[in-house]
C-alpha cells in the first residue's frame, strides 16, 4: 500500500509541477509501458500507476476548464447553499452548489460544481437552503486574493468555477433533502443555538471546536494562536475524529451485546462497522477540513482491514488516506495544510505516540513542535520559539477539557436542551478565554517569536538535521544535542547589497516596499477604502515575513491613510502640516527636505502637500503621493525630472498630470500604481531593472 500510494502521489504531484496544461500522450505511453514491463517486472506497475495519476488529473484539470461561466451574461440558477454564508457590507457573499443553470432559457451543458456569488436576499440565508437566483457573472479575477495563498488555485480545484453578483433571488420551497443537506442543518443549528447562549467571540470558540468554524473569533486572539503555534488547536483535528468515533464504537458495542436478537452476529464487527459512517458523519460536520477527512480516511482503511481480518498498520492507514484525499481533489498536493497535517501524523508514527503513558504523549507534541520548525521558518520566514511550550501547557486543556465540552454542549443543542447547552457553552468559553490569555502572556517573553527570512537553505537543513535527532529512540545517547538546531535559526538572515524595491498589492491604494542591506522602508498612500486597508496590510505582513523583518526601518505615508494594521517602525514620517494621534512605539516626523535620513530625499512644493520622496541613489526612484493639479504644476517647474530612471504615482492622477510627468521625464519609466497588481523592482549592474513575470497559469482565470 505504502508503494502504490507514493506511486499516486508521484503522479499527482508532478502534474502540479507545471503552470500551464502539459501534453498527456507521454503520460499515456507511460503508462502502457509499465502494463507491458509488469509481465516480468511486476515493480513496473508502479510506473503505470504513477502515469495514470497524472492522467487523472488531467482529466479533472480539464473538466474543470470546461466548466468555467464567462463573464458579463445573466443566469438563471437552481441551487443550494454550501457552507456557511457571510454577511459583508450589506450583501451576503456565500458558495452555491448549482443543480440546474439556464443561458438564454437553455441549461448549460458542463455546469461547475460551485460558484461564488455575493448580493441581497429577502431573508437571512442559511446551509443547504435551496434558492432559485437571477446572477449576473463576473470575472474570477475579481474574487478575494491573498499574499500567503494562491486562493486563484485552491478555488480551481475545489471547483469554483463561476462567480456573479444576485440581481433576484426567491427561496425555493424546503425538502427533507439529502443527508448532507441534513448535516448542514445539523451545523447551522450547533451556530443558532451557540450565538444565542453567548457573545459573538465567546461563541467562537464553540463553534471552532465543534463545526470548525472560527469567523466569530477576532483577529487578534487568532494571531496569538498563529504566533505561538497552536492554531491547530482551534480547528478539528484528526484527534477529535478518532475520540467521537472511539465513543460511538463502544457505545454501539455495549448496545449490541445487551440485545438478545442481536447476538447471532459479533458486536465487536458491527461495532466496527458502524464507526466508519460516524467518522465522515463528524469530519462532515466538521466542515471536512484537512486532518477531518484524513482521519476519516485512515479510519475507513482501517475499519475495513479489521472487518476484512487482515493485518493493518497506522502507516498503511496514513498511505490510504493520502492516496484517497490526492485522487478525490488532486488540488490537495499544493495544500500547504495538507502536507502539515501528514508530516505532524509520521512523526507521531515515527515515534510510537501510541504507545506509554501521557508523559509519552505530552513527549509527542513536544517532538512534532520542534521537528516543525524548520519547515515552518522556509515557508513564513519566522518561527515561534515558544510553540514547543505553549503546545505541553495548552494541549491536555483544549484536547481533554475543552473539546469533550464542547462536544457534549452540542450534542445537547441538537435535542434543545437549553439550560444544559447553555451552562457547558459558558464553560468552555471561559476556559479557553483563560488558554487565549496564557498564550498572550506567553508572547511577551523576550525573543517569544522571530523572524527569520526565506531563502535560508543552509540553516534549515542544519536545524532539520539536528532536530531529527529527536526522532531517535527514547534511549539514545545524547538526543539533547538536537537542542542545537535552534542555533541556525537565530542567525540573522544575510542581507541583500542591491536595491530591491516592490510593489505590494493594495487595491485602489498604494504600498511601496524597498530594502538595501539592512535598510528597509515602506511607501503608502491613498489607502480610504477598507478593502485597500485590509488587503495592504495582508501584503505588507507577508513582505515582512519573507524578509524576515520584524521592525521596518522606516515608514512613509503619503497622506494620513494607513493599512487596516500598522506595520512596526523605527521611525514614520507625515506629510507637511499635518499630525496623527494614533502613532505610538515610534519617532514621528514629517516629509521636509531637511529632515530625510540618508541616501533619500523628501520633495516639497507646498506647505501641505503628500510626501514625495526620491531614492537618489543609486536607483533614481521617485515616488509620487495622490496630489492636486496646482500641486503637480509646481512640482513640474520647480524640480528636474529629467535623471529620473523611475518614476511611482497614483493611478488616480488625471490625464493631464500623467501628459505632464510623462513629458517633463521622457527617458523614465513611469508606472501608475493602485490597479491591483504587483510588480518588483531589482537595482544591479548600474541599472533598476523589472524582474521578469511568470506566465498565466491554467488556474488563472481571467
Amino acid at each position: 500500500m505504502l508503494a502504490v500510494s507514493l506511486a499516486i502521489l508521484t503522479g499527482v504531484a508532478a502534474f502540479q509541477l507545471w503552470r500551464s496544461l502539459p501534453p498527456l500522450v507521454p503520460a499515456f505511453l507511460l503508462f502502457g509501458i509499465g502494463l507491458v514491463l509488469a509481465w516480468r517486472w511486476r515493480p513496473a506497475l508502479l510506473l503505470s500507476i504513477a502515469a495514470a495519476a497524472f492522467l487523472w488529473s488531467g482529466v479533472q484539470a480539464l473538466e474543470r476548464l470546461e466548466q468555467v461561466l464567462p463573464a458579463g451574461k445573466e443566469l438563471e440558477i437552481r441551487g443550494r447553499i454550501d457552507g456557511f454564508p457571510q454577511l459583508q457590507q450589506r450583501e451576503y457573499r456565500f458558495r452555491l452548489a448549482p443543480s440546474e443553470i439556464r443561458l438564454d432559457g437553455r441549461p448549460l451543458a458542463h455546469p461547475p460544481a460551485l460558484l461564488e456569488l455575493h448580493g441581497a436576499l429577502p431573508e437571512p440565508p442559511v446551509p443547504a437552503q435551496a434558492w432559485r437566483l437571477l446572477v449576473r457573472t463576473e470575472s474570477l479575477a475579481s474574487l478575494r486574493q491573498s499574499p500567503y495563498l494562491d486562493l486563484a488555485r485552491q478555488r480551481f480545484w475545489d471547483g469554483v468555477q463561476g462567480t456573479g453578483k444576485i440581481l433576484h433571488a426567491e427561496l425555493s420551497p424546503s425538502s427533507s433533502g439529502s443527508p448532507l443537506d441534513l448535516l448542514a442543518r445539523l451545523r447551522q443549528t450547533i451556530l443558532e443555538r451557540s450565538n444565542a447562549a453567548l457573545s459573538r467571540s465567546r461563541a467562537g470558540y464553540v463553534q471552532a471546536l465543534s463545526i470548525g468554524l472560527g469567523n466569530q473569533i477576532p483577529a487578534e486572539v487568532w494571531q496569538w494562536y498563529r504566533d505561538t503555534g497552536t492554531a491547530h488547536l482551534l480547528v478539528i483535528s484528526g484527534s477529535h475524529v478518532a475520540v467521537v468515533t472511539g465513543m460511538w464504537v463502544l457505545l454501539w458495542r455495549f448496545l449490541w451485546r445487551r440485545t438478545p436478537w442481536c447476538a447471532r452476529w459479533p458486536a465487536q464487527q458491527v461495532a466496527i462497522l458502524a464507526g466508519i459512517p460516524m467518522a465522515w458523519v463528524y469530519a462532515f460536520i466538521a466542515g471536512m477540513q484537512t486532518p477531518g477527512e484524513r482521519a476519516a480516511w485512515m479510519i475507513t482503511a482501517a475499519a475495513t482491514a479489521a472487518l476484512l481480518g487482515r493485518r493493518h498498520s497506522a502507516w498503511a492507514g496514513l498511505a490510504a488516506a493520502i492516496a484517497a484525499m490526492v485522487l478525490a481533489n488532486p488540488g490537495n498536493v499544493v495544500d500547504l495544510g495538507f502536507w502539515l497535517s501528514i508530516l505532524a501524523v509520521s512523526v507521531l508514527l515515527l515515534i510510537g505516540f501510541e504507545e506509554g503513558n501521557w508523559r509519552r504523549q505530552l513527549q509527542s507534541q513536544w517532538t512534532i513542535s520542534v521537528v516543525l520548525l524548520p519547515l515552518i521558518a522556509a515557508l513564513f520566514g519566522m518561527v515561534s520559539l515558544i510553540s514547543p511550550l505553549a503546545n505541553i501547557l495548552v494541549i491536555p486543556l483544549v484536547e481533554v477539557v475543552a473539546v469533550p465540552l464542547t462536544l457534549l454542549g452540542a450534542l445537547f443543542a441538537l435535542f434543545d436542551w437549553e439550560w444544559l447547552y447553555r451552562v457547558i457553552f459558558r464553560l468552555v468559553a471561559v476556559e479557553m478565554e483563560g488558554v487565549s490569555a496564557l498564550l498572550h502572556a506567553l508572547l511577551q517573553i523576550p525573543w517569544a517569536r522571530v523572524s527569520t527570512g526565506q531563502g535560508r537553505y543552509w540553516a534549515i537543513a542544519a536545524a532539520t538535521l539536528a532536530f531529527a535527532t529527536f526522532l531517535l529512540p527514547p534511549r539514545w545517547p545524547h538526543r539533547w544535542v538536537g537542542l542545537l538546531g535552534f542555533i541556525p535559526l537565530l542567525v540573522p538572515s544575510p542581507a541583500a547589497e542591491d536595491l530591491q524595491l516592490e510593489e505590494i498589492p493594495a487595491g485602489s491604494g498604494m504600498a511601496i516596499f524597498w530594502q538595501q542591506g539592512r535598510q528597509s522602508g515602506l511607501y503608502t498612500a491613498n489607502l480610504w477604502d477598507k478593502e485597500s486597508q485590509r488587503a495592504a496590510a495582508a501584503g505588507i505582513d507577508a513582505r515582512l515575513q519573507r524578509a524576515g523583518i520584524a521592525r521596518l526601518g522606516l515608514w512613509v505615508r503619503g497622506d494620513l491613510s494607513s493599512p487596516s494594521k500598522k506595520p512596526p517602525a523605527a521611525r514614520i514620517f507625515l506629510p507637511p502640516g499635518t499630525r496623527d494621534a494614533s502613532v505610538a512605539d515610534a519617532v514621528v516626523d514629517h516629509c521636509l527636505p531637511d529632515r530625510a535620513p540618508p541616501d533619500l530625499r523628501f520633495w516639497q512644493v507646498a506647505p501641505i502637500q503628500p510626501c514625495i520622496l526620491a531614492l537618489p541613489r543609486p536607483a533614481q526612484v521617485l515616488i509620487l503621493g495622490d496630489m492636486d493639479e496646482a500641486a503637480s504644476e509646481r512640482l513640474l517647474h520647480r524640480e528636474n525630472l529629467r535623471g529620473l530612471r523611475v518614476i511611482l504615482a497614483p493611478a488616480t492622477l488625471s490625464a493631464w498630470q500623467r501628459q505632464g510627468i510623462e513629458g517633463a521625464a521622457p527617458r523614465s519609466s513611469i508606472h501608475y500604481l493602485g490597479e491591483g497588481g504587483s510588480t518588483l523592482w531589482s537595482y544591479g549592474h548600474g541599472r533598476l531593472a523589472l524582474a521578469s513575470s511568470k506566465p498565466r497559469a491554467y488556474w488563472q482565470i481571467p
